[in-house]
């Protein structure tokens, strides 16, 4: 698959081309939860405002969005139907769960990674001293929308803003006819609420990744190579990692897969393509991504959080073009194992050094293996 300039610049979506919507939720009118911002980026999310602006739609079997809160400002308590993972860009959040918000609690500094459990209540707050940007990614290219606290539809519904069947606004202030309780999605019936599940902080704290818990290694195929000393840290799922030793932290099925990317200093990635549609959030770091190569090679230059969507088929290299490490997230579709597709010059240069894939597509030394089991 063949990127055109033109395709290359709408996928990649620069944090300053993020657009805010203020008002997204019944709950933006509530005491100390405005202001407000929710961004979807890639996918619709699970905003409840047909105004939200949405940077690129087309479907990749997860959604990425992100919402920003200055310090001392809440985003309520409520509920998914897929997964919904946090990632702490900037700033300082407090998490807090349960139907009334004291089941749990848990701090997540900067560079934290967490993977919320489906059918919890969860909310969280700006606990530090700045503005404060939380990215997200969930599962599924329609979440199904998510369900609030009793408490917090009760309290909304008090200062006008009241939630449709359609999972959509009515906001009576801006002139529209008091619903009636047909038109409304009901409250969750407090015997649901009571048999919900509940988690303790250190089961909670399982799913979570703090940095000095990635496990950075070489594990794909071109790391045997002169400088393409990569590496990936897995947090979600069976991502790219061919190394035998690796674990993520969550392993049950999400939709997709999370991992970290550290590309050093003078490093690069060999060339390759995935059958999956994934994309990569910046986070730090000089690095940029080759699409095509040859003739046709077109280059990206990433910045702090920004989104780069990449499609199935594509081929791509990641480049530090600078003189530090770069980190980034890579998000994938699927839940099996991902397979990088690398030229076959970057699998004769690999048997050249001894490495190999055993019949399970793990790295392997190639002079341990039968012939007949080398892939």
């Amino acid at each position: 698959m063949i990127l055109t300039p033109a395709e290359l610049q709408r996928r990649h979506i620069r944090r300053a081309h993020y657009v805010s919507c203020d008002d997204a939720f019944i709950d933006v009118r509530l005491p100390g939860s405005t202001p407000k911002e929710n961004y979807s980026i890639v996918g619709p999310g699970v905003t409840q405002n047909a105004s939200q602006v949405v940077n690129l739609r087309e479907p990749h079997g997860f959604n990425i969005g992100a919402a920003g809160l200055a310090p001392g400002i809440t985003n309520n308590l409520h509920l998914h139907f897929t997964s919904e993972v946090f990632i702490a860009c900037e700033g300082r959040f407090t998490l807090r769960w349960g139907a009334a918000g004291d089941e749990g609690e848990a701090v997540l500094e900067e560079g934290d990674v967490i993977c919320m459990p489906t059918w919890m209540f969860r909310g969280f707050s700006n606990s530090g001293s700045r503005h404060g940007f939380l990215m997200t990614v969930l599962g599924g290219n329609d979440t199904g929308g998510i369900i609030w606290s009793p408490d917090v539809m009760r309290r909304a519904r008090a200062t006008g803003m009241y939630l449709g069947r359609d999972n959509q606004l009515i906001d009576v202030t801006l002139g529209h006819a008091p619903p009636n309780e047909e038109q409304l999605l009901p409250l969750m019936p407090a015997d649901e609420v009571a048999a919900l599940r509940r988690w303790s902080a250190k089961e909670l704290m399982t799913r979570c990744v703090r940095p000095a818990q990635r496990d950075f290694r070489a594990a794909t195929l071109d790391t045997a190579l002169p400088g393409h000393a990569w590496q990936v840290a897995p947090v979600i799922g069976w991502g790219l990692s061919q190394h035998r030793e690796h674990r993520p932290a969550v392993t049950d099925p999400q939709g997709f897969s999370l991992e970290w990317l550290k590309v050093p200093a003078g490093q690069r990635s060999a060339p390759f393509a995935l059958q999956e549609a994934a994309v990569l959030v910046h986070a730090d770091g000089p690095l940029a991504v080759d699409f095509n190569l040859g003739a046709e090679s077109l280059r990206t230059q990433l910045g702090a959080w920004d989104t780069l969507s990449m499609p199935a088929g594509s081929r791509r290299q990641f480049v530090n073009t600078g003189h530090e490490d770069a980190h980034a997230l890579l998000v994938v579709a699927g839940d099996a194992y991902k397979t990088p597709h690398f030229d076959a010059a970057v699998h004769a240069a690999a048997a050249r050094a001894d490495v190999t894939l055993d019949a399970g597509g793990r790295l392997a030394r190639l002079s341990l293996l039968p012939p007949a089991m080398t892939v």
